[in-house]
């Protein structure tokens, strides 16, 4: 015999505490955030287009690579330099300058831009126009928001949206985009605890073949993003 559970018999807890800046930062990242995160695929679409992935496993290595050893890495290294006290500014001219494409830099200036505007208009934070990651970092130091939340919720945002890229291009389907991103979790862990211990000397990327399908993606024709 099935004994039936009733809802109004289950026992709930009444005043769960909830952290409000993990949801300012949840609503920072979200891909409903209007930065148009969505344009762009950091050069995954000439990647998918001349056959360099084209399959599940095949993304979850071009991704693991940017976290262990390109843009993602530099990214989270800092955003980790800016919470940590280095100047913005002076961090914001090393995030353009590590961008090895035009379409890179315009990718992340523009989504930058638009989170600073947004910032201005909803939190009356004045942040100048800088790079995506610098912004983010800027506006939650302002917040004081941990680094611990904040580094692995970039990266997370960040591999979402790539991997989103991948489900409307290779196609790969919802399914495997989830299995994706759920193999990509410990990595991303990794890469926090490793950047806690990071200077400004481990910036660098050896992802080259990322950096070509930023370099190329402009000639490709017909394209979907703008990156």
């Amino acid at each position: 015999m099935v004994e039936h559970i009733h809802t109004n018999t289950l026992k709930v807890p009444m005043h769960t505490p909830t952290d409000s800046k993990l949801i300012t930062l949840m609503q920072w990242l979200s891909p409903a955030f209007p930065i148009g995160g969505f344009a762009y695929s950091h050069g995954l679409e000439w990647a998918i287009n001349k056959g360099h992935v084209s399959n599940r496993e095949e993304l979850q290595k071009w991704i693991s690579d940017l976290l262990e050893y390109g843009s993602l890495k530099n990214d989270a290294i800092l955003i980790n330099l800016v919470l940590q006290g280095s100047d913005p500014k002076e961090i914001n001219e090393l995030a353009m300058a590590l961008c090895q494409a035009n379409e890179r830099l315009s990718e992340t200036k523009l989504q930058g831009g638009a989170f600073c505007k947004i910032m201005g208009d909803v939190w009356n934070l004045e942040i100048d126009n800088l790079t995506l990651p610098i912004a983010l970092a800027l506006a939650a130091k302002n917040e004081s928001i941990d680094q611990n939340l904040v580094v692995p919720a970039y990266l997370h945002s960040f591999c979402s949206n790539l991997i989103s890229v991948a489900i409307r291009l290779v196609p790969i389907g919802q399914t495997d985009g989830q299995k994706t991103l759920r193999e990509l979790s410990p990595l991303i862990l990794d890469s926090v605890r490793a950047v806690a211990k990071s200077d400004i000397d481990d910036l660098g990327s050896t992802c080259f073949l990322s950096d070509v399908s930023a370099m190329q993606h402009e000639y490709l024709q017909p394209r979907v993003f703008k990156t």
